[in-house]
């Protein structure tokens, strides 16, 4: 083949892993979620950006990064088109930087192992650090693989920023070994290796040692209707009468299916604060009466301004012996409760049960994974030991499936099993796992509905649980380190013999 012909052929494989990258990666995560596809649009997008010999070709990567990024997330966050419209643009920003390193310092690395590194490292550092900002740990690159629980165990060990690590390594491997550098037989045979390793790992798990069965308690995951809606198609807030009677009867209606753990989902009621005494003393009562633990979450408004006018989003445990334990949502969503919205103290409360130790947070909270480890929270000795998280939730037609997803990565992670009831989403019941014991969709069900689940009340230690904190920082620190080493090596090079 002659060099024209070679050059025209290598352009030409250039765009189609530019056209290949683009289509798999709005399929990662976001609106739609293909699996397969996160293990294909790194080396993909990868593969052009190391081809590109202009800054405006390697502009045309970035182009791509933005069009699959609004693509896939625009309304997403139900912020408004524009709005959501520069979130994705900034977001996109972030993606850049992994390929602009790779760019300046991966193709002048000695071997192929060290080059391969500068890629992944980066990507997980800035996935670690978005994470750290308001919007959470959405759009992870480890929630791709949700649903294929042999590999979503190994996040019991390395969390899920080790899981992305994998996945944003093989990319950099696959381009490696294309590119026939020295060293990629050595480092494909690693690279594949740890993500066997993993694999087996989970199958082991869930295969040698799966979730007990016979220790079981049965909760009902409450869904509450909220709004009243009239002939004409509009919605009036319940009243607070209407909320008490709703309550009752959905209470009642727990009872009657046998359930002992009754929760019910974010914001299932509103009422001021006048009015809050009247729910809790209903759920007092009826708690002692049925020998039930009551998980309620409700609204508050404030009028008398002790709140300086801001509503409260509230969870309140309530246990057998009438006893109650409040829980202030601690994350706020950016823009549809900030501002508006007393911001908890980060107070997680535990409460140890004949079910077990239950733990509960609300809807968001749960995105920020070191806080459900305890990191940013205040907890009591027994948090460690949680067999059981509670997280009534309150999600919307495009986020419900990313929410839910990411949901069931915390059980996983932190050895629990998790009921999480979710007005107008999804709602699941997972153990420890990550196995769907129960899943329901209000697009189905209704809102005003009450669903089962014979639950596991043991949760176990995990790996991750133990060295989280410790571990994220060092999948942080990471890319600041290879990006470190890279310059060393570069300023050896060009020092002069």
């Amino acid at each position: 083949m002659s060099a024209v012909k070679q050059h025209k052929h290598l352009k030409l494989m250039a765009w189609l892993m530019l056209g290949v990258g683009l289509i798999a990666y709005m399929f990662s995560g976001g609106r739609w979620n293909i699996g397969v596809t996160a293990w294909i649009w790194p080396a993909a997008f990868l593969y052009f950006s190391r081809q590109t010999q202009t800054r405006k070709q390697f502009l045309l990567l970035v182009a791509a990064l933005a069009a699959g990024n609004v693509i896939k997330w625009l309304n997403v966050l139900d912020a408004g088109y524009w709005l959501d419209a520069a979130f994705c643009l900034l977001w996109s920003i972030f993606w850049v930087l992994p390929f602009l390193a790779d760019r300046l310092l991966a193709q002048k690395m000695p071997g192929a192992f060290l080059s391969s590194l500068i890629f992944p490292t980066v990507f997980v550092s800035l996935e670690y650090l978005r994470a750290l900002l308001p919007i959470g740990s959405i759009g992870l690159m480890a929630y791709t693989q949700t649903g294929f629980l042999p590999l979503v165990q190994i996040t019991s060990v390395i969390g899920s920023f080790g899981l992305s690590f994998l996945i944003f390594w093989f990319g950099a491997v696959v381009v490696t070994v294309l590119e026939k550098r020295q060293g990629r037989k050595l480092t494909a045979a690693v690279c594949l290796c740890l993500i066997a390793a993993a694999i087996g790992f989970g199958c082991i798990r869930l295969a040698a040692f799966p979730v007990s069965r016979e220790n079981t308690v049965r909760v009902a995951s409450v869904i509450s209707p909220y709004y009243a809606k009239f002939s004409d198609d509009t919605y009036a807030t319940l009243s607070a009468e209407e909320s008490l009677q709703y309550f009752l009867s959905e209470a009642q209606r727990a009872a009657d299916g046998n359930a002992k753990i009754a929760c019910w989902n974010e914001e299932a009621f509103a009422l001021d604060d006048v009015n809050e005494p009247l729910l809790l003393d209903a759920a007092v009562t009826f708690a002692k009466d049925h020998d039930m633990i009551l998980i309620v979450s409700y609204e508050i408004a404030d009028t008398d301004e002790s709140e300086d006018g801001e509503s409260v989003n509230k969870s309140v445990i309530i246990l057998q012996d009438g006893s109650v334990t409040e829980y202030i949502k601690t994350h706020l969503v950016p823009v549809m409760e900030i501002p508006g919205y007393v911001k908890g103290e980060g107070k997680i409360p535990t409460v140890v049960t004949d079910y077990g130790t239950l733990s509960n947070v609300i809807c968001f909270d749960d995105s920020f994974i070191g806080y459900l480890r305890g990191t940013g929270a205040v907890t009591n000795e027994h948090f460690k030991n949680t067999d059981l998280l509670f997280v009534p939730s309150w999600d919307w037609k495009p986020v419900k499936n990313i929410h839910t997803d990411l949901s069931e990565f915390r059980a996983v992670e932190n050895g629990f099993a998790l009921v999480k009831p979710t007005y107008d989403g999804i709602s699941t019941a997972v153990d420890y796992q990550g196995r769907v014991i129960k899943r329901f969709d209000t697009a189905d069900t209704g809102f005003d509905t009450v669903q089962f689940a014979d639950v596991p009340i043991t949760g176990v230690t995990t790996v991750y649980e133990k060295i989280g904190t410790a571990l994220d920082l060092v999948f942080c620190l990471s890319g600041f380190f290879t990006i470190a080493l890279g310059i060393i090596v570069l300023r050896r090079k060009n020092e002069p013999s």
